[in-house]
C-alpha cells in the first residue's frame, strides 16, 4: 500500500511484471499487514519487510521484520552479519558463516522488552479473521469517505474499496495546521507534505463512532477557521 495515498498494489501482478525482468521483488508490508490479508507465498514474493509498531499495535520501538521465500533462503546473503545469524556463534571462528535458513538474517541481541510488548500484541492476531478484519477496515474508511464529502476535500486515496487499504488521505492547502488543529481535539492523524492529512484505521480496536467523531472533528476545524490559530503553524520538529 502506499504510504501518501493509500492505494492498495496488485502483488501478484506486480510481482510477475518484475519477475518476467527478471528482478526480484522486495515489498515494504508496513502499511498493510495488520490491516488486509496479506499472501506473500501466493504472489510468488522474493523477499518483504514490515514493522510492528502501526497495525500490529507492538507500540513504539517495537522490531521489524522481514520474510524470505524458501526458495531463496539456501543462497541469499545478509549484508548486515551478526552474532545472532552465525551457523556457530560460540565457536569464536575467524570467518563467518551464516546460519541455514531464515536464522541467518538475524544480527544481534534481540531487544527481550519490546519483543514482550509484541508478543502481547501478536497473541490477540491469533484469533483474528483477517478477511473480516478487511471488511471492517473498509467499512470504516468508507463511512469516513462519505462524512467528509461534503467538506469539499480532494481524496488522494482512492474511493473504490478494492484499490484502497486502511487509510484516507486527504488534500488540503494548509494540511499542516489543519491536522495540528486536530490533534489538539484528539484525533491524531499525521501530515505528509506538500497537502496531504492521513488518517489510519486500525480495524482491530477502531469504531464506527470513533470514525463519526473523527469525521465531525475535521468539520468543526474547517468550518470555524480554528486552524489559522499561529500556534498550528510552528513545526517543531522532524516529526509531524
Amino acid at each position: 500500500m502506499d504510504y501518501r495515498t493509500g492505494r492498495l498494489q496488485d502483488m501478484a501482478a506486480v510481482t510477475e511484471l518484475a519477475h518476467r525482468h527478471g528482478a526480484l521483488m522486495v515489498w515494504d508490508l508496513c502499511h498493510s499487514v495488520g490491516a488486509l490479508p496479506v499472501r506473500l507465498d501466493d504472489c510468488q514474493a522474493d523477499f518483504a519487510v514490515g514493522c510492528t509498531y502501526k497495525y500490529l499495535n507492538g507500540g513504539p520501538g517495537s522490531p521489524a521484520f522481514l520474510y524470505a521465500a524458501t526458495r531463496h533462503l539456501e543462497a541469499a546473503r545478509q549484508p548486515l552479519t551478526g552474532w545472532f545469524g552465525h551457523a556457530d556463534p560460540f565457536a569464536f571462528e575467524p570467518g563467518y558463516r551464516p546460519a541455514e535458513g531464515i536464522g541467518r538474517f538475524l544480527t544481534g541481541t534481540p531487544p527481550l522488552l519490546a519483543f514482550a510488548g509484541l508478543q502481547a500484541a501478536l497473541d490477540i492476531w491469533q484469533d483474528v479473521d483477517l478477511d473480516a478484519l478487511r471488511a471492517k477496515s473498509l467499512a470504516l474508511s468508507t463511512l469516513f469517505l462519505e462524512l467528509t464529502a461534503p467538506l469539499g476535500l480532494a481524496s488522494a486515496t482512492p474511493v473504490e474499496p478494492d484499490l484502497r487499504g486502511s487509510q484516507i488521505s486527504l488534500r488540503h492547502p494548509q494540511a499542516y495546521q489543519v491536522m495540528q488543529a486536530l490533534i489538539a481535539r484528539g484525533v491524531i492523524g499525521d501530515y505528509r507534505a506538500p497537502d496531504v492529512l492521513r488518517f489510519g484505521f486500525t480495524p482491530l480496536y477502531l469504531s464506527h463512532t470513533d470514525v463519526w467523531d473523527a469525521a465531525e472533528a475535521l468539520r468543526e476545524v474547517l468550518d470555524s477557521g480554528s486552524w489559522r490559530d499561529p500556534r498550528f503553524a510552528a513545526q517543531a520538529g522532524a516529526v509531524t
